[in-house]
């Protein structure tokens, strides 16, 4: 499933901004992207666990939106 469009909240972008370093919220931010975009779910140690927290704080308001 690919979609062309999702809401960013203020609330994904404080978590990500409270990831240590720039790589790390490269990572989160690509990670949202990918599965808001494309249904594409990261990989079994793809991601830091830092990032991985992040990605799944989002992943259900991600899912509820990707339902409508």
């Amino acid at each position: 499933m690919t979609r062309k469009q999702f809401t960013f909240y203020r609330s994904f972008h404080e978590s990500i901004c409270s990831l240590p370093t720039k790589k790390e919220q490269l990572q989160a931010y690509k990670a949202l992207c990918e599965y808001a975009l494309n249904g594409k779910l990261p990989k079994q140690g793809e991601l830091k666990s830092s990032v991985f927290a992040v990605f799944s704080i989002a992943q259900p308001t991600l899912n509820t939106a990707m339902k409508r």
